[in-house]
């Protein structure tokens, strides 16, 4: 419409587990289970990752591929046949672990959040947030204990979990 949108950052946190039946309850929160799935490197300068993501009794897959030059990254993602699925599934990296996932979105007062509980941490969970710019944490979760922000630590990418399986 012409007016300039307030600026958003992208927050990451390391928290306690939430009760994910109260996020569903209070804040309508989505669930999506996700299963991500590292191919091998053919090129240093990317990396490449399928996955499957199932909504309700509906699947849906997907390509990704993250370039990196220098200091910047970009992604780009398309959806896949599960056809397509299975034959990226035969260039799977065997170092690495699929990473499995249920995501629960939701939004608050405007402001998405999105918290990722992994099987293999009944203790943690990560949250996204995107947040007005300035703002260290959210301040509209009460129900959430943040133990520390991880943006930026590679440790807690996709990637890293793939190959530790912990949080």
């Amino acid at each position: 419409i012409g007016q300039p949108a307030p600026a958003q950052s992208k927050r990451k946190y390391l928290i306690a587990m939430p009760d994910t039946a109260e996020l569903v309850r209070r804040y309508n929160a989505a669930s999506v289970e996700m299963m991500q799935t590292y191919l091998a490197d053919t090129n240093p300068q990317a990396e490449r990752r399928v996955r499957q993501q199932r909504n309700g009794s509906e699947y849906l897959y997907f390509y990704t591929e993250k370039r990196y030059a220098d200091k910047d990254a970009w992604e780009t993602e398309k959806p896949i046949t599960q056809k397509e699925y299975v034959q990226y599934l035969m260039e799977a990296d065997t170092a690495l672990h699929a990473v499995h996932k249920t995501k629960y979105r939701f939004a608050v007062d405007g402001r998405r959040f999105e918290i990722d509980v992994y099987p293999f941490s009944c203790e943690r969970a990560i949250m996204r947030a995107e947040l007005p710019e300035g703002k260290e944490a959210p301040e509209l979760l009460p129900e959430i204990e943040i133990l520390r922000e991880v943006t930026g630590d590679p440790a807690y990418k996709n990637s890293s979990l793939a190959r530790e399986q912990k949080l």
